[in-house]
């Protein structure tokens, strides 16, 4: 018989909470995005390296962080609009370096339409979380995926600047939930409302 047998190993959980990684980096990319949808600079490669490495790799290592965690919401939600922002620099890069054909307006509307769709099963999901600032980011993203279809499929260029505002509204939504978890983590106490 062994000498540890009767006696457990307990084993404490010290890593941090991802949310606010992955909120910051949903909130910075957007913001950015968004302003180039409001007409202040052309999408350039500041707008492709932010969606790859803020947009991307931030809210993916927020998504695998998240489900070391047992998050199975912040694990997928993260994991996919991660995948999403790369998928996003794809659609722009591949066609600059002749390795796919730029997307037709439809097709983009089908895109965003389906990220759309998505955007609303998880918003209907924070319902029963319950955090506001969490349903409010989902809600203004449903918008913007919805409205960013409509402009692709029928080249409303007035329409565009609205996704800019709603957009530039969610991503500073995302960024405010982010500093709050952080603020509040750092206090020990709701010092931010969230």
């Amino acid at each position: 018989m062994s000498e540890n047998a009767g006696t457990s190993t307990v084993i404490v959980d010290k890593t941090a909470n991802a949310a606010p990684l992955g909120f910051t980096g949903l909130g910075l990319a957007a913001v950015l995005l968004s302003l180039s949808y409001i007409g202040v600079y052309p999408v350039e490669s500041m707008i492709v390296s932010m969606a790859i490495f803020l947009g991307g790799f931030a809210q993916v290592f927020a998504g695998i962080m998240s489900w070391k965690k047992g998050d199975i919401f912040a694990g997928t939600a993260f994991s996919a609009f991660g995948l999403f922002w790369f998928s996003l620099a794809g659609l722009l890069v591949m066609p600059a370096m002749g390795w796919a054909s730029p997307s037709s307006g439809i097709a983009m509307a089908a895109y965003l339409f389906t990220w759309g769709v998505y955007t609303f099963v998880m918003l209907i999901i924070t319902m029963k979380i319950g955090v506001r600032a969490l349903q409010f980011v989902f809600v203004t993203l449903f918008i913007l995926f919805m409205l960013l279809a409509v402009v692709n499929a029928t080249g409303n260029a007035g329409l565009l600047v609205v996704a800019g505002y709603v957009g530039l509204i969610m991503g500073l939504g995302s960024m405010y939930t982010a500093l709050a978890m952080v603020m509040n983590e750092i206090h020990g106490k709701a010092v931010a409302p969230l």
